[in-house]
């Protein structure tokens, strides 16, 4: 019994597993955040692309829905998860007062020849997300798992 009690008493060695336990424990959920996040960096970034792909492809070869979501899709690339597209263009007949703005302005058929002092103008929308499957979710600082990344933007084409 003498050597399993000086077995028991030996001090050499608790600090390296000490050391061993706390590192586990901080340094794998912090490793695993950094992932996370840099997860939703990359994702978000490819949506972002092919959200500025589909305006940029509106206000160049004419705005179209279908050649915006085709822009955008060829910009987000090869995925296992697609993204969600949908995209509109619409028309306005905006006051001469508020020749940039559209609020209060009613939508009209891009066709419409707009009255007296009415400035036609036509905006299009493209609205991309997806979602991205965090391999250490972390809920409590908000990187739930599937992550969803939402995007919209409006320019003016004309």
């Amino acid at each position: 019994m003498t050597g399993w009690t000086a077995i028991l008493r030996d001090r050499s060695g608790v600090a390296s597993i000490e050391a061993a336990l706390l590192t586990s424990l901080l340094l794998v959920p912090m490793l695993g955040g950094a992932a996370d996040a840099g997860l939703v960096l990359y994702n978000w970034g490819k949506v972002t692309r092919a959200e500025q792909a589909g305006l940029l492809s509106a206000m160049g070869n004419g705005a179209s829905p279908s050649t915006m979501l085709q822009a955008a899709l060829t910009a987000y690339g090869n995925a296992p998860v697609k993204p969600s597209l949908q995209a509109s263009v619409l028309c306005y007949c905006l006051p001469t007062a508020t020749a940039y703005r559209r609020a209060g302005a009613g939508v009209v058929s891009c066709a419409t020849t707009c009255g007296a002092g009415d400035t036609l103008a036509q905006f299009a929308t493209l609205s991309v997300s997806t979602t991205v499957k965090l391999p250490l979710p972390l809920p409590l600082i908000g990187f739930a798992s599937p992550f969803a990344i939402n995007t919209s933007a409006t320019a003016r084409l004309q």
